[in-house]
């Protein structure tokens, strides 16, 4: 039996190669947007270092320079940054059908697919912040049962580095629900117009049917993710250096005007800047190339949720025509 796992990936480097951004506004709209959404691929934990090679003496310099207990401010800014975060888990659900659409046809209709989608989105959203928030309580439960009623900050961090490579275990399951869910029910609940459960339910009559085929998909897309990553980071690196050049040379021309502005300083805001950009290209790059190997995988395993058949075809056809002998 072939594993579709395997035989995607040509397609899915063949498609994102085809199928790429045309125009800079075309590549601003897709690096924005594959920034927002959630990803498919799967990551590979690595756990913590345990808190067990650290002396007495070094966890007690670290309770003198950290205060006994936590000020006060700190429950308002994890707030905060949870009301920031929901938000973009609902922006992100939202963008999912716009860019599914691109994916599919090409086509930036980012207003009406939201439009036509937004319950569908709702929905996964929720599902998304329930998810997580079973991560969050198994990482509460860890921290409690190790810091006691009356737990200082250092207890937290001593705990949390005890426990890293139980919360690396524990978040294995949902990591792979939140992956499948993104890769293979998000574009089940466009096909079938369902929410994210009917998405589920009527997504896992397929993995069940062929759970080697999904097995050889999570094992070989977690690969692919930690290598794009990888890539993602060299790139990162590479345009920072590429821009602090450029932006050394400017640095070195403001600082001869005399206006006060450090060359250093305009090097390194101009590497950065590069760094991010040049990051964000090439990290959506790899977005569009992990979607497109779900999609092939998915409709490669059953033909009624093929989300790119017309692709399909066409990458079919192309392929057909390299295998023809020349004449």
């Amino acid at each position: 039996m072939a594993l579709h796992a395997l035989d995607a990936i040509d397609d899915a480097l063949t498609a994102t190669r085809r199928f790429r951004p045309r125009g800079l506004f075309e590549w601003i709209w897709v690096t924005v947007v594959a920034a927002l959404v959630a990803t498919p691929g799967i990551s590979i934990p690595t756990g913590g270092t345990g808190g067990g090679g650290v002396t007495p003496e070094q966890r007690s310099a670290l309770e003198e320079a950290l205060p006994a207990t936590l000020p006060e401010w700190v429950p308002l800014v994890v707030a905060a940054l949870g009301v920031v975060w929901l938000g973009f888990v609902v922006l992100g659900a939202l963008l999912e059908f716009p860019f599914l659409r691109w994916l599919r046809d090409g086509k930036r209709t980012t207003i009406e697919e939201i439009a036509a989608h937004w319950r569908q989105a709702l929905g996964l959203a929720a599902f998304r912040v329930a998810l997580s928030l079973v991560g969050f309580a198994a990482l509460g439960a860890l921290v409690a049962t190790a810091t006691g009623p009356t737990p200082t900050p250092t207890d937290y961090l001593f705990a949390l580095s005890e426990y890293g490579i139980v919360l690396a275990l524990v978040g294995i399951p949902t990591s792979i629900v939140a992956a499948f869910t993104t890769a293979f029910v998000v574009p089940t609940m466009v096909l079938t117009e369902r929410g994210v459960l009917g998405g589920w339910r009527r997504f896992w009559s397929t993995l069940t049917a062929a759970p080697k085929q999904f097995l050889a998909y999570a094992v070989g897309v977690a690969l692919l993710a930690t290598v794009g990553g990888i890539l993602v980071s060299i790139a990162a690196v590479v345009g920072f250096l590429a821009a602090a050049i450029v932006g050394g040379l400017v640095g070195l021309a403001v600082a001869a005007t005399a206006v006060g502005v450090s060359g250093v300083v305009v090097a390194l805001a101009v590497g950065i800047l590069g760094a991010i950009l040049v990051g964000a290209v090439v990290y959506a790059v790899l977005q569009v190339f992990l979607r497109y190997y779900a999609l092939l995988v998915l409709g490669a395993v059953d033909a009624d949720l093929d989300f790119l058949s017309d692709r399909r075809s066409t990458l079919d056809g192309a392929d057909a025509e390299a295998a023809a002998p020349s004449e």
